[in-house]
């Protein structure tokens, strides 16, 4: 590539010497560029509150400095090797800073009001898309031989291991019946007849859980529904003893939110919900004690929404195959002669989680009470208007 250039430009002729000497002092060069975008590709937070300032140190002498929104704050070269910036509005911007050799350090400058420290509703669902599949195949039937030779009378015999419709000689026509064959001899000497199984079948959606959390700017809020479980953790002792303690492990459905207020209509919005089972599959046996696992599916993220904007997560899914087989003993074991003996039931279980969260900025809570709820007017709660204190004699 070097050599390309000098020959656009002229340059063949010239001494190798005078060549090498120009690759060399052109490689600090361009060393120097991935340093500044290095040290700005990460911005370095840094929080003030409004009317406050805050000074910052630099290493090296400071040239200038350039804020993105001077209306959330304001900066200035304090001296030499400072920077001062001042807090104006609750807000956040980025603040750039050029030092003497053309490097220079990107701020994200977080203002916070802490007299006023806004509200955030954060509606939620969580819910599960239950995308079940079953396969069922079993036949129920029975035949005849009317005239058998040998035995000087008549054979009928049948088997209901399907348990489609009650056991019944003819097997009868049910809601539960997919589907039936029946052959007659013409000289009617030999009748089979069979009712059977061909069934596939899909789940819907439903609703895990629905909360409504109120949190402050800036702090974090949780909610779970779900339980725990023990876990003995075996600790030593001095004595050279064993002690076991108990350690609890939660399990259900839990979501974590951390919201912040950038302005009066936008919001920063961390959330990580989860929803976690116990796994009896994968248990382990410690001291008699049945420890099972966890099955969870969890995911995080941070967005910035405006005020009343709904965020949807999805595609965190599960899937599981669960095999049922009822058969005849001995003649279910027989091969192609078992599809007579046996009934098979297939499950395959695919959920896939599904949440939707909308942030809303709000100024105050309520102070009335919302729609009475069923049976609440059996407590003395009231129906309606201001919020009354407990009555106490």
């Amino acid at each position: 590539m070097v050599r390309l250039q000098m020959q656009r430009n002229g340059w063949a002729g010239m001494p190798v010497a005078l060549v090498a000497i120009l690759v060399l002092g052109l490689v600090p060069l361009f060393a120097a560029v991935p340093n500044a975008h290095a040290a700005a590709g990460s911005a370095f937070p840094v929080s003030v509150s409004v009317g406050q300032s805050l000074v910052l140190e630099m290493p090296t002498e400071v040239t200038t400095v350039s804020i993105a929104d001077p209306k959330v704050a304001d900066a200035a070269v304090g001296s030499q090797k400072t920077v001062v910036v001042n807090g104006k509005a609750a807000g956040v911007t980025s603040l750039v800073v050029w030092e003497e050799g053309g490097h220079y350090t990107l701020y994200q400058v977080n203002c916070v009001n802490p007299g006023k420290r806004q509200q955030v509703l954060l509606k939620v669902r969580i819910g599960e898309i239950n995308t079940t599949k079953a396969r069922q195949l079993g036949m129920d039937w029975t035949t005849y031989l009317r005239s058998a030779k040998h035995l000087d009378g008549a054979i009928a015999g049948g088997l209901f291991t399907g348990k489609i419709e009650g056991p019944s000689d003819p097997p009868v026509l049910g809601p539960a019946v997919d589907g039936f064959a029946k052959y007659i001899k013409s000289s009617g000497d030999f009748q089979f007849l069979t009712i059977f199984h061909a069934l596939e079948e899909q789940g819907l959606a439903r609703t895990l859980a629905s909360p409504n959390i109120v949190a402050l700017s800036g702090d974090s809020a949780s909610f779970i529904a779900g339980g725990e479980f023990p876990v003995p953790i075996t600790r030593s002792s001095s004595d050279n003893t064993v002690a076991f303690t108990i350690e609890w492990k939660q399990f259900g459905i839990r979501l974590q939110a951390l919201p912040t207020v950038l302005d009066s209509n936008r919001v920063q919005l961390y959330v990580e919900p989860e929803v976690s089972a116990p796994d009896y599959q994968h248990a382990v046996l410690l001291q008699g004690s049945l420890i099972p696992g966890i099955i969870s599916r969890r995911v995080s993220t941070t967005v910035e929404l405006k005020s009343g904007e709904v965020l949807v997560i999805g595609g965190v899914k599960s899937t599981e195959s669960i095999k049922q087989v009822s058969k005849f003993p001995i003649l279910g074991e027989i091969p192609i002669l078992n599809l007579l003996f046996k009934h098979t039931r297939t499950d395959l279980a695919e959920r896939d989680l599904v949440m939707i969260v909308s942030p809303e900025i709000i100024g105050t809570t309520g102070k009335t009470w919302p729609a009475p709820i069923p049976g609440e007017e059996n407590y003395g709660m009231p129906q309606g208007g201001k919020a009354q204190p407990p009555q106490t004699r």
